[in-house]
């Protein structure tokens, strides 16, 4: 008697089946490769904000106290526009902090059609004064694809997702601040010597 060769139907459908399996699972891991990578993304576009609006803190420190601002985003355009006319350091300022958070919303990218494109997901830009003289905290929040778990304790001062910046501006349905997400740095600008 011959023996017969190939597969039977079982066999190629259980292939299929685990083959299947393994293309969702891979599938998956794509989707959460993507909202990863958002993620950091956006932390990196805040980092990089972060450091621009120290440097010209630092730049115009005469005058480093008017960088404060509870938020940046939305700000009017200033009246004089530094870079094409000599500004005084006050206005110099109010020049950067528009500067600043034109970056962070739109990120200077724009399509074919001038839409902006890059920027942050829905920031919130503060500058606040730290505890102490040249002290300050350079807070940047945003909206988060996914949930996070609260902070441990919300009244802790020194943990920065507790800072104002950008708080119950991002709540989700269940009235959660869950996918805020906030680099807080705590700089130090030394006063210019007059």
């Amino acid at each position: 008697m011959k023996r017969a060769r190939g597969f039977t139907l079982i066999e190629v459908l259980v292939t299929v089946f685990v083959m299947g399996v393994g293309l969702l699972a891979l599938a998956g891991l794509q989707i959460i490769a993507k909202k990863a990578s958002f993620d950091a993304a956006q932390r990196t576009l805040a980092a990089q904000a972060t450091q621009d609006i120290l440097t010209r803190m630092r730049a115009n420190a005469s005058v480093v106290d008017r960088y404060v601002v509870a938020n940046a985003i939305g700000l009017p355009p200033p009246g004089r526009n530094c870079t094409q006319a000599p500004c005084t350091p006050a206005e110099l300022a109010a020049w950067d902090l528009y500067q600043w958070a034109q970056q962070l919303a739109v990120g200077g990218e724009v399509d074919d059609e001038g839409v902006a494109t890059g920027g942050m997901a829905e920031p919130t830009a503060c500058i606040l004064a730290g505890g102490t003289t040249g002290h300050y905290l350079i807070a940047i929040a945003w909206r988060g694809i996914t949930p996070l778990a609260p902070p441990e304790d919300p009244d802790d001062p020194t943990d920065p997702a507790n800072v104002d910046c950008g708080s119950d501006a991002y709540l989700d349905d269940e009235g959660l601040d869950d996918h805020r997400r906030v680099m807080v740095s705590d700089v130090f600008v030394a006063s210019a010597v007059s």
